[in-house]
């Protein structure tokens, strides 16, 4: 584990780093939402110093280091704990500008190791199945709705069950259906549960989370992932909104021409409806 890396190899970091390392082990909760400018300010070193650490314990830098501390530690903190510890530590600071800086330096990380591939494959399976079911509990099924709105514009079958739902969708799934579960740290046990369920049923399987080691990637039979990023009490999803958007206009252009025309249709009903003013 690193947190027991920076304890035991502390005394081999240069002294600037061991100032940074020996501030983290002190105190935990709050290092592990800090940006890197806020964490060598606190360490009273520099930004440049803590990402020094980062490389120098095997990390390409601070992003990967910071997911990996809060991978480590992210069934540990309740939501209670993560405002208790988002007081304490903003203080005076600038709210905004202090948001926008973690979702950047997620953003960024993401960034470095995207690929189409996951999104591309995914976008096919969506356009290949006779039916849709996105899993969304608690926060997330506000992404799940979002991109039932718009795979509705061009498919047929596109489902978010409800919670008390869900086992009755899946029973009733053609075999050609496809079950995304969309969840974050900290995972629901329900979308999981339902994804092992469509696994069983040999219905399709795919998720939507944070990480490879998500237990929902685990379980799906594929999975693209975006971090979620922890601002206080609430789970932010920007980016996995981002990536959503993606898989959307990845669908549409594999539809091709079908896309096209039912954008004509739909843009004639809306005229007639006067939908738009």
């Amino acid at each position: 584990m690193i947190w027991t890396r920076l304890k035991e190899e502390m005394e081999t970091f240069p002294r600037a780093q061991r100032k940074v390392a020996a501030y983290m082990l002190e105190n935990p909760s709050e290092a592990l939402f800090m940006t890197s400018q806020q964490l060598g300010a606190s360490s009273e070193t520099s930004e440049a110093t803590v990402v020094r650490l980062a490389v120098t314990l095997g990390f390409e830098g601070f992003p990967e280091f910071k997911e990996a501390l809060q991978g480590e530690a992210k069934d540990q903190l309740s939501t209670f704990g993560r405002l208790r510890e988002h007081r304490a530590r903003m203080g005076a600071k600038n709210l905004l500008s202090e948001i926008i800086t973690q979702e950047m330096e997620a953003a960024a990380s993401c960034l470095e190791e995207s690929s189409d591939r996951e999104i591309k494959e995914l976008a096919s399976r969506i356009c290949a199945s006779d039916g849709v079911y996105l899993i969304g509990l608690r926060s997330t099924r506000s992404l799940a709705v979002y991109m039932q709105y718009y795979l509705s514009w061009f498919l047929p079958n596109i489902y978010v069950p409800q919670n008390d739902t869900l086992e009755s969708y899946l029973v009733s799934a053609s075999k050609n259906s496809l079950v995304i579960g969309i969840s974050f740290p900290r995972y629901t046990r329900r979308t999981v549960d339902s994804i092992l369920i469509a696994n069983r049923m040999r219905l399709q399987t795919a998720a939507i989370t944070d990480s490879e080691a998500s237990p929902l990637a685990k379980a799906a039979r594929m999975a693209v992932k975006a971090p979620c990023v922890h601002v206080a009490h609430i789970d932010s999803l920007m980016i996995p909104f981002g990536m959503a958007n993606a898989i959307l206009i990845e669908v549409a252009n594999q539809l091709g021409p079908d896309a096209l025309s039912r954008l004509n249709e739909l843009e004639d009903v809306w005229a007639a409806g006067s939908v738009y003013c």
